[in-house]
This record gives C-alpha cells, structure tokens and sequence, in this order.
C-alpha cells in the first residue's frame, strides 16, 4: 500500500467535548482575549476538531513509510455554529484526492464536525505535504533552541474598533514560546513532533521546532474576532501557509478590510510574509 490507496478513507466519527478548563488553556496559549472566551470557544479552536481525527491519517503506516514529517500546506474552515462549552459533537475525517509530485505527497482532507442532531457545526478542508525521501520545506541550517519560556511580545486580542472598507486593522504582535507550543499541543491535542522535538524538526529540514501552522492561524483570527461582537464571529477563513515560524522570534498580523465584513489577512516576520488568508466575519 503507499499513500494513494489512502484516497476514501474515513475516519471517525470520534467524540469531541471543549471544556473551559480546555478552552481556558487554548485562549492562554495563543493570547487571545480570556474575558470574552468562556462559555464559547475562539473559532480557532476548530483545530482540536481537526487533531480529533487528523493523527489517525497522519501515522498511518504508508504516511510513516514515507520517512518524513507532515506539513500544512492550506488549511479552509466554515464555521456554522458556535463553539460551546460541554456540547458533545462527532468529528468526522474523509481522505479526498492524494498526488505525487517531486518527491512529496499531496494529501487533501476533509472534516465534519456535527452537533447531537446530525447538523454541522464546521466542517474544513486540509492540505498535508507529506515528504517522500526528501524533506517538504528546506528552511536553512540547524538552530539552537531557545530557552523554554523564551517569546516576544504575544500581544492580547483585545476589542478593537472596525476599520473602514479598504482601511488597514490595527497591527498584532505574536509570539510563542517553546512552552506555549507544548500547552498549545495539549489543548489541541496536534502533537506533530516537529513542535516539540528537536531531532524531528531537523530531520524535517527545519532548523529547530516550529510553532504549529494552526496557532498562527489562531493568531490570524483575533486579528478579526477582536474587531468583531457575537459568540461565532467568523464565517470562514482560508490559510495558505508559505514558511514556518521558529519560538521566541516576534511576528506581526497584518491585514486590510476589504468589502463587506472581508479580510485580506497575512502573518509577517523579520521582513517575510508567513501566512496569508482570507476570512469572513459573521454579521451580528
């Protein structure tokens, strides 16, 4: 079997509960803003519906034959609902298409995320780059690690007053520290080892660990959630993530109000572009 014959393989449904003791973790961990986070959950969070049934995809044996690590290489999310505390919901995965190309594997798949009656409560779209004999995302030489409480300025999502069509957001300053990363995992249970373990992220052609794709898109996000009210304040949000982001080094959220309640939204980090994405708030 190699990776192609994975196309059509579902997983779940797996059961998903967000505590706020779980909810109070996330919001601490990617610094967004606890007072409004309590009973619901940031839309970010929508990742730990994704890592409820991803890992069984991502450590299957023709994945893990492959040699390498997986990466995000996009990431969709349509939220229906929003993410209340002790709701019991079922994940649900589904591989769509695979392709080979230059030595990596294209992985497309798919997330349900269903409430008690069948109704959706947001579904995804994920794009995994899966190396086959080389690493996916050569970044330079090996680094040393920095200390584990060690970050930048991770700067609170805090309201914020909505900008005129066509006008830029107030900027964010983001940062993680290795720790985070570990609390971040926990919350998400997105254990990927190149987070956490040196010698993975190496062997991944990273110089080091790297914070999570899914808490700088979490990032992303307060940078439009903070300007907007409601217990579901996004719509849905496209990432496209282009270069990792190491512990420690201080990141900037960027964006532009486009028409209606759009964003055109991007991640930046020593004078690079790290992320980009597309999202849409909800209207009250």
């Amino acid at each position: 079997m190699d990776v192609s014959d994975l196309e059509g393989m579902v997983i779940g449904p797996a059961p998903l509960r967000l505590s706020q003791e779980r909810i109070r973790s996330y919001v601490e961990a990617t610094g967004d803003d606890p007072d409004r986070w309590v009973e619901t959950a940031p839309p970010g969070l929508a990742s730990a519906a994704l890592f409820a049934v991803a890992p069984q995809l991502l450590s299957h044996p023709a994945i893990r034959a492959q040699g390498g690590a997986a990466v995000h290489g996009e990431q969709k999310f349509r939220w229906n609902a929003p993410l209340r505390a002790g709701e019991e919901w079922a994940a649900r995965g589904e591989v769509g298409r695979v392709r080979h190309r230059r030595g990596v594997w294209f992985v497309d798949f798919a997330l349900r995320l269903t409430g008690s009656g069948g109704e959706p409560v947001v579904e995804g779209d994920s794009s995994f780059l899966i190396a086959g004999g080389a690493p996916p995302a050569r970044s330079g030489s090996e680094e040393p690690e920095p200390p584990p409480d060690h970050r930048a300025d991770n700067q609170r999502a805090v309201p914020a007053g909505l900008p005129g069509e066509g006008e830029e957001i107030p900027a964010l300053s983001k940062s993680a520290s290795r720790a985070d990363l570990i609390r971040y995992a926990a919350a998400t249970t997105d254990w990927n080892p190149i987070h956490w373990d040196h010698q993975s992220a190496v062997g991944a052609g990273l110089p080091g660990v790297v914070v999570h794709g899914l808490a700088c898109a979490a990032w992303m996000s307060q940078g439009v959630t903070r300007l907007v009210s409601g217990a579901a304040p996004l719509r849905r949000a496209r990432f496209r993530f282009r270069r990792p982001l190491r512990p420690g080094v201080p990141a900037e959220v960027r964006g532009t109000r486009s028409q209606g309640l759009g964003f055109s939204m991007s991640l930046e980090s020593e004078g690079r572009t790290l992320i980009t994405a597309t999202m849409e708030a909800a209207a009250d």
